[in-house]
């Protein structure tokens, strides 16, 4: 990821997390008012900005294949495109508990960006702005088919500017939300304590025996 990206965030905001789960906080690089590139700290479950009353959704993740047709994520999809930074990610292996962390990543440890969408929602007229994003994901690669039909989509670093861009509408970038290439992550077992949100630390990325 380019380097520069680390620039626009606050050092003290930038806690090292190992395990970010839904509804907490975590960095996303968008597009300020003029134009140029912010880091933010953003709640993870999207609440699109027409919502009314107490949210009864937010979703985490959002389809590929319908961003364009879908009334929750449209709008976003058009102007509201965000990156969100990571050095991994988990999936669970097997059909039916205990199933099996596994940690996903990139065998250097370098950051990437996962294709995101981001909402601004005002509760009631007099509060506050709540801040939320999702994850988009697409069809599951070779390497990930072994543990799910779904992935997150991880941009190119090539192609962070245009998925940023307001200028380019959804259909201008939607050839970019595809699976990545096969071969290039590892995939490996992890403790079964990153299954709690209150559990965090590096011991959580350790490699264990299966």
């Amino acid at each position: 990821m380019d380097p520069a990206l680390f620039d626009v965030f606050d050092e003290k905001r930038l806690v090292p997390r190992f395990n970010v789960s839904p509804s907490q906080a975590a960095p996303v690089y968008r597009l300020d008012a003029n134009a140029k590139i912010a880091g933010d700290l953003v709640s993870w479950g999207l609440i699109p900005a027409w919502t009314r009353g107490k949210p009864k959704m937010k979703p985490i993740n959002a389809r590929a294949e319908t961003l364009a047709s879908s009334g929750m994520f449209r709008q976003a999809f058009d102007r509201r495109r965000c990156l969100v930074p990571a050095d991994g990610f988990y999936e669970w292996r097997g059909a039916k508990p205990p199933k099996q962390p596994m940690f996903i990543h990139f065998p250097d440890d370098r950051v990437f960006c996962f294709a995101g969408l981001w909402e601004r929602w005002k509760p009631v007229a007099d509060a506050e702005n709540v801040d939320t994003f999702t994850i988009i994901t697409t069809t599951a690669n070779a390497d990930m088919a072994t543990l799910h039909h779904r992935m997150p989509v991880i941009l190119r670093e090539e192609d962070h500017a245009r998925w940023l861009d307001r200028n380019v509408p959804g259909e201008g970038v939607a050839d970019l939300l595809r699976p990545l290439e096969e071969g290039v992550i590892e995939i490996y077992p992890v403790s079964t304590q990153v299954n709690k949100p209150a559990n965090d630390g590096p011991c959580l990325v350790a490699r264990v025996a299966e």
